[in-house]
């Protein structure tokens, strides 16, 4: 009798556990986890200084040509603008774009532009580009467009979001952009352009910490 008892509370014991480890199975998620988005290349403009040297301020606001110590050349990115007309600027006062402090400048009404080259990719896949980007906007008739700004990855246009940029979303405040880059496009050492053309820039864009982030999710 002893023995039964024995017997049947080893069984009890036995379905006890096996249901535990059954409930176990069947809620728990044993799919891989995603890669967590990562940035690997991001330009503040927080660090430049004149390559001649003396503070920078708006006697004048200098040129890309005119200034070093951007984040990326650490990584041995290289600046240019081959039109000469895109300054490094700051504002002041206590708005979002102010406590951002430098930000690189595209003129209105004339053709300007920012070619970070020679950014080391290596084989990363899965990448997007964002950005802060602001319009010269102050009245509440004036208008743009996050697509008014041209962008090519390694010589390919990249298509931008459609977003009205008006007084209630975009004056004295930045407004995040975000674009996939095809994996196709993607190269080891690689060249991104951000192009201002006199047409369609009829307020003045103000553009600043230009980030690429690996593993993204896929953007629709």
């Amino acid at each position: 009798m002893m023995k039964l008892k024995y017997t049947y509370s080893l069984i009890i014991i036995g379905l006890v556990i096996k249901g535990f480890l059954i409930s176990c199975v069947d809620n728990d998620d044993y799919s891989t986890p995603p890669i967590p988005p990562s940035g690997f290349f991001k330009e503040t403009f927080n660090k430049v200084t004149k390559v001649k040297g003396g503070i920078i301020s708006s006697s004048p606001w200098p040129k890309v040509s005119a200034v070093t110590n951007f984040d990326g050349e650490a990584e041995g990115a290289v600046y240019s603008d081959p039109f000469r007309l895109a300054d490094i600027r700051k504002l002041n006062g206590s708005s979002e774009i102010a406590k951002k402090e430098f930000f690189i400048w595209f003129p209105a009404n004339k053709e300007s532009s920012l070619i970070i080259s020679n950014i080391p990719l290596g084989n990363r896949k899965n990448i997007a580009l964002r950005y802060n980007f602001n319009a010269n906007i102050y009245n509440s008739d004036e208008i743009s467009n996050t697509n008014k700004l041209r962008i090519r990855f390694n010589e390919k246009e990249l298509t931008l979001p459609d977003i009205e940029l008006n007084a209630f979303n975009n004056r004295n405040k930045y407004k995040g952009v975000m674009i996939r880059i095809p994996d196709e496009i993607l190269k080891e050492i690689s060249t991104l352009e951000l192009i201002s053309e006199a047409a369609s820039n009829d307020r003045g864009f103000r553009v600043d910490d230009i980030e690429l982030v690996e593993n993204f999710p896929n953007l629709e």
